[in-house]
């Protein structure tokens, strides 16, 4: 009986826990091994409690850039749309600071199938941190 009466505080508190993870952002290594040579970046999704952050990557650059705003205010709106001819999909796009051109967000690091300016396709994907 002791057992029951302490796994319900203990799962509420895991809840909690939990729950406060969700709103973290997280960081990732990505990488993609081309034999002796392996392209690898840091790239975060996700943002914390007071801001959202939002992902894109920025190729005149070669880097990942990331739109802050608010959690609780407005989002930001796209400046352009662009139609991708092979799918017939649109995407939004989204002027990023420290970047010329607007680009599309990447959602999360599942979308990303493969490692910028890597030669073979595939992905390696490291969690390397959390934060808030």
């Amino acid at each position: 009986m002791p057992l029951r009466c302490s796994v319900l505080p203990l799962s509420i508190v895991c809840c909690l826990l939990l729950s406060n993870i969700a709103l973290a952002g997280t960081g990732y290594i990505i990488s993609s091994d081309e034999g002796d040579e392996k392209v690898t970046y840091r790239v975060k999704f996700g943002g914390g409690k007071l801001n959202e952050q939002w992902t894109a990557f920025d190729v005149a650059s070669k880097k990942f850039v990331y739109l802050r705003f608010p959690r609780n205010g407005e989002q930001p709106k796209p400046v352009a749309h662009h139609w991708n001819p092979s799918t017939g999909d649109t995407a939004p796009l989204y002027k990023f600071p420290e970047v010329d051109l607007p680009l599309p967000l990447i959602p999360n690091v599942e979308a990303l199938k493969v490692v910028p300016f890597a030669k073979a396709k595939g992905i390696k994907v490291e969690t390397e941190l959390f934060f808030d």
